[in-house]
């Protein structure tokens, strides 16, 4: 649900504003009505928030890169951010600075070592007495063919289908032959090596700096928190309106109602001039998300699409057990939850990924539960279904497994999908009629309870009439369930009643705003869309079998190709002795590894897909609602 709002209307007088303010920050409660300000102060507090975050980050990296046992020197930690930013950027500055000359002089290193040692000092004694020494390479056919005639050429080394050689001239100019030319060095490889080892040992001693600063880590961070603190007070002190004379001030902004005794007290103690109200038709106020321990978990979905506006019922509830039975659907397979479930408990262990954890608990249990009741363990049978299986009983849960009948498969999951589908949009014509209530008036939530009169009703009809002789009659079920003989214990009249006095309502009363008589010919073309998406968004679902299909054919695929290498003893049992075992396993392991991974996204995107399109649109979901974000201190 969402949390109720106060609008809340402040004056301050102009040598009170500051201390005001700072007081109205600590309470850390009203979301301020801010105007977007960007002045030199804002813009380098933001600035220096986000250097010192990026540095946290680089401290503790340098942290990671430093030899286990590493002896860390202490480094004073200045007071003032500016100056903590500094000293900062200077240390990152210089590593960056010995990386790079490392990673220059290794390419130079191994573009060079193939030569051996180059008498560098030597070559630069020739050229002054005008005697020039030409570095070359070429593969070693063409070299031992080429006729250099005359010239003075002095092989240095071969390796790697190439030569390398030198060619001295009477003059500095190098001869125009086809072959590549190599600059002679600066140094050779034994400086080289020398220059590695300083720049190394140079590195490393900034590296140490760098992770030492991570003892100070709370001390970075608390500076962060303040530049932010500072930041988001300026930024409140600019969304000041002033009145004609300069001496009073008002900002406004919204709180929620759960926090009003405390803000009247906080108000009232200072003795502050103050309206707090209702919020206004038109106003936008922010929309703080207050949802029980289950719903909670699943409000990080929510906000991947949108927030729901203000006025709008909160999906968050409505499509958690839904979501939560799509995702079992697709995986459906007990092995693969049990993966998923031990993956989700080590994640909920960390604090920070506590959500995720639990999220992926409650999504691990409907894979397990789904998978039991479509009879899946990693592709295989969990109960024994025509002589394969792992657990042999007389009666198992697998409701909704898949089972042959007169040489025909019959897949009830397949039809279960579609009902689950039923029972989503069923629900989302019955919550848009409540959302148009609540946001538009009582008019308005007609049309949405027009349309499940005749959609409900019409399924009752079908399964009466055994619509086009689908076999959608009083005997239809699916599984366990009998859907045929609940939908007929419904009378045919009082469906036929139920329907009609939907298409009265559709036709003259889900328009509202047009004219009685008009009506009719308008809701023609809202009636054809109703109709044909109902039955697209219908069919929509089908994928949630497809998908838990998809997942056992592959599953099984990589079993039958896993154990197919194994061979046979001479009684005709699978010889699990043989060295080809090793394969088996590393079949399965790489397999199940894939098909559960390419399960689990689909599992996340397609439920994600259902929810944000067919359901949000059957609740006619606005959206657009902008999160609450109290002004207050920021925390370390």
């Amino acid at each position: 649900m969402i949390a109720k709002m106060y609008s809340l209307s402040l004056l301050l007088f102009y040598t009170e504003k500051k201390r005001m303010l700072r007081a109205l920050q600590n309470l850390g409660v009203v979301d301020l009505n801010l105007v977007k300000t960007e002045t030199e102060r804002i813009k380098r507090a933001a600035q220096n928030v986000t250097g010192l975050r990026k540095s946290l980050a680089q401290i503790l990296q340098a942290k990671r890169e430093l030899p286990q046992g590493s002896v860390l020197p202490e480094v004073a930690l200045p007071h003032e951010s500016a100056a903590q930013l500094n000293l900062i950027t200077g240390l990152l500055q210089q590593k960056e600075r010995y990386e790079k000359a490392l990673g220059e002089l290794a390419e130079q290193y191994t573009r060079y070592a193939p030569w051996g040692e180059i008498p560098v000092d030597g070559i630069a004694l020739l050229a002054q007495h005008g005697i020039g020494v030409h570095l070359f390479s070429g593969s070693e056919k063409f070299f031992d063919r080429y006729d250099f005639g005359d010239q003075c050429v002095e092989e240095i080394s071969r390796g790697g289908n190439s030569v390398r050689f030198a060619l001295l001239t009477l003059h500095a100019d190098a001869p125009v032959i086809p072959f590549q030319k190599f600059a002679v060095p600066g140094t050779n490889l034994e400086a080289m090596r020398r220059e590695r080892e300083f720049l190394e040992k140079k590195l490393l001693e900034t590296k140490t700096r760098l992770a030492a600063l991570a003892t100070g880590v709370q001390s970075l961070m608390q500076s962060a928190a303040h530049l932010e603190t500072q930041r988001s007070f300026e930024t409140a002190k600019h969304s000041l309106e002033a009145d004609k004379t300069g001496t009073v001030y008002r900002i406004s902004g919204y709180f929620p109602a759960a926090r009003l005794p405390a803000v009247k007290n906080f108000f009232e103690e200072r003795k502050l001039a103050y309206e707090i109200g209702e919020p206004a038709e038109g106003e936008n106020p922010p929309v703080l998300l207050s949802n029980g321990r289950f719903a909670k978990i699943f409000e990080p979905i929510t906000g991947i699409f949108s927030l729901p506006d203000y006025r709008e019922l909160d999906p968050t509830p409505l499509f958690a057990p839904f979501f939560t039975l799509f995702f079992g659907f697709c995986m459906g397979d007990v092995g693969y939850g049990l993966v998923l479930l031990s993956i989700s408990i080590s994640l909920s262990l960390k604090k920070s990924l506590r959500k995720i954890g639990l999220l992926g608990v409650i999504l691990s249990a409907a894979t397990i539960g789904s998978g039991v009741l479509m009879n899946s363990f990693f592709g295989a049978n969990l109960f024994v279904r025509d002589g394969q299986g792992l657990i042999a009983a007389k009666s198992d849960p697998a409701f909704f497994a898949a089972y042959t009948v007169q040489g025909k498969t019959v897949f009830p999951a397949m039809t279960l999908s579609l009902l689950i589908g039923c029972l989503q949009i069923f629900t989302a014509f019955m919550l848009q009629s409540v959302n148009e209530i609540l946001v538009l008036g009582w008019r308005y939530g007609v049309k949405a309870l027009a349309m499940l009169m005749i959609s409900g009703p019409a399924f009752i009809l079908a399964a009466h009439t055994n619509f086009m002789g689908l076999g959608f009659d009083r005997s239809f079920v699916i599984g366990p369930v009998a859907v045929g003989r609940f939908l007929t214990s419904v009378p045919e009249q009082v469906a036929q009643a139920i329907l009609t006095a939907g298409v009265v309502l559709f036709f003259f009363f889900g328009s509202p705003d047009r004219k009685f008589f008009t009506r009719p010919l308008a809701a023609l073309w809202d009636f054809y869309g109703f109709s044909t998406g109902l039955l697209g968004d219908f069919l929509s679902y089908i994928r949630l079998f497809a998908l838990a299909l998809a997942g056992g054919l592959l599953g099984n695929a990589f079993n039958q190709i896993a154990f197919m290498l194994l061979p046979r003893t001479a009684a005709g049992a699978t010889d699990y002795a043989s060295p080809w075992i090793v394969g088996t396993v590393l079949i399965l392991v790489v397999g199940h590894t894939l098909n559960f991974a390419l399960g689990a996204l689909g599992a996340f995107v397609h439920p994600l897909r259902l929810t944000f399109v067919e359901f949000y649109k059957n609740i006619n979901f606005r959206g657009g609602g902008r999160l609450y974000n109290p002004f207050r201190r920021a925390q370390a």
